[in-house]
């Protein structure tokens, strides 16, 4: 529905803007657990090589619905995302660009929502991320 296509425009930002700003504790409002663990992961990888990938202003510019399905008392979405954003990798210490990162503007990825079943827009998480060939 038009409402979920909202929500999944809002979770591309929100996610966004919380990996940026390395907000691990909102992370888990937002998405599943086993997501979170991928991030938190890649956020502890970026620390240890004493960077930070500072990732914002999200826009979604397309958004199409590849597959919807139902699997016992959950419902999921796969969405082909076309997205805007702005995207830098920086040495933690000095806050400028890291060596040989070349930030994106623009990229497309199929994320796959889950929500209980009968649950509103709102409810969705994301529980997977698929980068386009």
């Amino acid at each position: 529905t038009p409402a979920d296509f909202e929500g999944f425009e809002k979770k591309l930002q929100d996610i966004q803007s919380s990996f940026g700003r390395e907000d691990r504790a909102a992370l888990p409002r937002l998405m599943t657990g086993e997501m979170v663990g991928y991030l938190v992961e890649e956020l502890d990888a970026n620390a240890r090589d004493g960077v930070t990938n500072k990732v914002s202003d999200a826009k979604l510019l397309q958004g199409d619905l590849s597959e919807a399905w139902s699997e016992g008392d959950a419902e999921f979405a796969t969405v082909a995302m076309r997205f805007s954003l702005k995207d830098e990798m920086l040495d933690r210490a000095t806050n400028r660009p890291a060596p040989g990162w070349e930030g994106q503007s623009e990229t497309t990825e199929a994320w796959t929502f889950r929500r209980p079943s009968g649950a509103g827009a709102q409810e969705w998480k994301l529980s997977a991320i698929q980068q386009a060939a």
